[in-house]
């Protein structure tokens, strides 16, 4: 089968550019055809393994074409971009025009048996419009949703456009009720595929004795993510800076990403900043953390848990849907769901609440010190049983399937 696979976004730089990356390096591994067409910075270039240089084509930003930064699925990205809600009616006109044309090069020369495209937005949408005739299979990764949302006025287009795919990959069973009822899709087009992590990468190890206690929070560095809720946390920690350090793997992009890396430079002796981190780096980080948490306000299926689980770290993470769509309800031995309070948009909390969050966390985050600072040992429990479906290659298994049902019509 020949697969094309679209991406508004750069390759590797956020969960949805890690995702496309995984399925590539699956379907070449099952002996399918693949092409990439993604959006890259003029100049720029992401070698995707797995994937001959022939079969990759780049849409320039920055450009003469498109001249202006990469609209970014967040707000913030771990990269300089811009928001969908602030292009101007003659950038969306041009990000079309280009896009489109785009979009028929890699048909024309790729033929594809196949196209599946990332997020339900507009260069999906477009696609749909093209080539009605080609199965189409759109992934859902949460920020879609949340752009829908945020531009309104993109809403009738998106819709319009997505509501004609072929079949819709949904990261859980909450995200696919989303789905059906934003987009009026039905659900027997909505599969539930998931996300996966790499078990080659992602495993135990045997962990440094504390103290300190590692911490670790891998992804963007952003209000939306939790990061600074988190600092003012440590900030307001009661115990001894030198019975845990707190390591910051990511990066991020205008005033939140400055002021989260003000406030964790003046934490030097509790907080360190690692920057963007490969797959192969992180899994490194991981096998040393102790304790992984992800305090984010929106997350989708969010897979950098199923990695953390993976490599024996105890996770404190949200109680958000797709959150416990991994971990079940409840604490365990390995996890601790963190409690949020009804937020003001779909990723923020009312100012009111934080001075109460802050504290909140800071004392659970200062039980838990003290915990691994005692036991190191745990049980992934019913977490880690589920886990075993989401290895890329059975992630990838239940996604082959889908093409294969939608190909035979």
């Amino acid at each position: 089968m020949k697969i094309l696979y679209l991406l508004s976004q750069k390759p590797g730089f956020t969960g949805s550019g890690y995702y496309v990356r995984s399925l590539i390096r699956e379907a070449a591994a099952a002996n399918h055809g693949v092409f990439l067409l993604s959006a890259m910075e003029k100049g720029e270039s992401v070698p995707i393994p797995h994937l001959s240089p022939e079969n990759s084509r780049a849409i320039r930003f920055s450009s003469e074409e498109l001249p202006f930064l990469i609209p970014g699925m967040s707000d913030v990205m771990p990269y300089p971009s811009v928001c969908f809600k602030n292009l101007t009616p003659d950038q969306l006109d041009t990000y079309e025009l280009v896009f489109k044309n785009r979009i028929r090069g890699a048909v024309e020369k790729f033929c594809p048996d196949i196209i599946h495209s990332n997020h339900l937005w507009l260069m999906s949408a477009f696609a749909a419009e093209l080539f009605p005739e080609i199965p189409l299979v759109i992934s859902c990764h949460g920020t879609d949703i949340r752009q829908l949302d945020l531009c309104s006025h993109l809403g009738q287009r998106v819709v319009e456009g997505c509501r004609r795919a072929h079949g819709i990959l949904a990261l859980s069973r909450v995200q696919k009720e989303e789905i059906s009822l934003l987009y009026g899709i039905p659900h027997s087009k909505i599969m539930v595929a998931g996300t996966g992590f790499n078990e080659k990468l992602f495993f135990p190890a045997q962990k440094p004795a504390p103290p300190p206690v590692n911490i670790l929070y891998a992804g963007k560095l952003s209000f939306s993510k939790g990061v600074f809720w988190l600092l003012k946390a440590v900030e307001a920690m009661a115990v001894s800076p030198s019975s845990f350090h707190l390591f910051l793997a990511g990066s991020g992009s205008g005033t939140e990403y400055e002021t989260c890396l003000r406030l964790a430079k003046s934490m030097e002796d509790r907080v360190s900043l690692t920057g963007m981190l490969s797959q192969e780096e992180l899994a490194e980080r991981m096998k040393e953390a102790h304790i992984f948490i992800l305090p984010s306000f929106y997350e989708g299926l969010p897979l950098v848990l199923f990695e953390a689980l993976a490599s024996g770290c105890r996770v404190m993470a949200t109680d958000l849907p797709g959150t416990v769509e991994i971990t079940g309800h409840g604490d365990s031995d390995s996890i601790r769901l963190l409690r949020l309070p009804p937020l003001e948009t779909i990723d923020r909390p009312f100012e009111k609440d934080m001075p109460d969050m802050i504290v909140r966390l800071s004392r659970i985050l200062a039980e838990e010190i003290g915990r691994l600072s005692e036991n190191l040992c745990m049980d992934t429990g019913e977490a880690g049983k589920r886990m075993q479906a989401f290895t890329w290659k059975e992630v990838f298994r239940r996604i082959e399937t889908f093409y294969a049902e939608l190909s035979s019509f």
